[in-house]
């Protein structure tokens, strides 16, 4: 047993600390057993499941739920912090005296006298210093060699589509897009409709519909991630909502009950939307 008193701190560096020592006693050998099993890799998934938690909070503006969930991305934060002190006592601070000269050094309009007009000239002197002052640039023979190959999918495609405009090699305006997504999509059914045709590849085809679909998130200026997961969570309340309601009308939910279940679905439909909940 660890003797240990929690206090209710009142500034945030106090409460920082008090979360700091906590993980700090967790991971020790008188802490817990399932902390101290965690690795880097874990934690960081377990970072990325918080993010979205506590982006669900926000999309839904849930207040409590939003402190809540931050505090579940600090803590995890904190672990990882923890974890690397571990090997390295100096790497914490290390850490966070990196990140804190990036920061002044890719803000000179802030910390020193240059000018921007606007975000977008933010974001190109951002790059500039990446690639002129830290060397942070493209191998010879690699052009996406700093798109992390750990990415997943849906993400690594924004990354390669968002470099490739850096470069200028984009769609001059939206409607190429669209068309784009109409041009893939036409190859689908192309290839469903040819399956012995050895030329037609249909999981290449969808992936390149994927692709597109993801670029025109890109264009439009959303992330395909962000987008697809509002998508998740809707289809889950509202499908939901259809399973509630064909339980208290004893409706089967199976193919022979279709009609009725189109039906719950589409008045489901209209009533979110008249609730403005979608």
């Amino acid at each position: 047993m660890i003797d240990f008193t929690y206090e209710k701190k009142t500034t945030l560096q106090d409460a920082l600390m008090q979360l700091f020592a906590i993980v700090t006693l967790l991971r020790s050998e008188q802490g817990c057993p399932w902390d101290r099993e965690q690795s880097p890799k874990q934690v960081s998934t377990h970072l990325i499941d918080e993010t979205y938690e506590y982006l669900d909070a926000v999309l839904s503006d849930d207040k409590e739920g939003q402190s809540e969930e931050l505090g579940d991305v600090l803590l995890n934060a904190m672990m990882l912090l923890e974890m690397h002190q571990e090997t390295d006592p100096a790497a914490g601070i290390e850490a966070l005296n990196l990140v804190c000269e990036k920061l002044i050094r890719r803000h000179p309009h802030v910390f020193s006298d240059q000018k921007v007009a606007n975000s977008s000239e933010v974001i190109d002197v951002w790059n500039a210093i990446k690639v002129d002052v830290e060397g942070k640039t493209h191998q010879k023979d690699d052009f996406f060699s700093r798109v992390p190959p750990s990415l997943p999918p849906l993400e690594m495609a924004n990354e390669i589509q968002k470099k490739i405009r850096k470069v200028g090699f984009d769609w001059p305006d939206a409607q190429g897009v669209f068309d784009k997504v109409q041009e893939e999509l036409a190859e689908v059914v192309e290839a469903y409709r040819n399956p012995r045709d050895e030329r037609e590849d249909l999981e290449m085809e969808l992936g390149d519909l994927l692709f597109s679909a993801v670029n025109l998130c890109r264009f439009l200026g959303f992330n395909p991630s962000l987008a697809l997961h509002r998508s998740n969570q809707k289809m889950r309340s509202r499908f939901n909502a259809l399973y509630q309601r064909a339980q208290a009308e004893g409706v089967q939910l199976n193919q022979e009950n279709l009609a009725e279940m189109d039906r719950l679905w589409e008045e489901i439909k209209a009533e979110r939307r008249l609730q403005h909940e979608e």
